[in-house]
């Protein structure tokens, strides 16, 4: 883990590990922080990212948690702190460099489904 904490930075690591529950949570990031003035209902949200409502129902709930994203009226919008909006815009620029992209694909796949090393 270390290693990854070299390439990508601890307040990324961080991070993905308190926020990023799969593949489809980062494609959710990536939209809103690129898209910060969107406001969308889950219907639109999955249009635009090729998903059906049901999957991304529970991510969403997820980020509104966690408080990156909001959902007012079913409305969902973009609506981090600014320090955590800072962090998210440290991810999303991982994910622009290929080799801190891979280290990021490494991560949330490990976190996905972390292997026990068995002899």
């Amino acid at each position: 883990m270390s290693e990854l904490e070299g390439i990508l930075g601890p307040s990324v690591v961080g991070f993905v590990d308190k926020h990023v529950r799969s593949l489809l949570t980062w494609d959710i990031l990536v939209f809103f922080h690129r898209n910060q003035e969107a406001v969308l209902d889950i219907e639109g949200l999955a249009r635009r990212l090729g998903r059906r409502p049901a999957e991304i129902e529970p991510e969403l709930r997820s980020l509104c948690g966690d408080g990156i994203l909001s959902d007012s009226g079913g409305l969902i919008r973009y609506t981090p702190e600014p320090e955590l909006e800072e962090t998210v815009g440290d991810f999303v620029a991982a994910c622009q460099e290929r080799r801190r992209r891979l280290a990021l694909i490494a991560l949330v796949l490990h976190k996905i489904n972390p292997r026990t090393d068995r002899l």
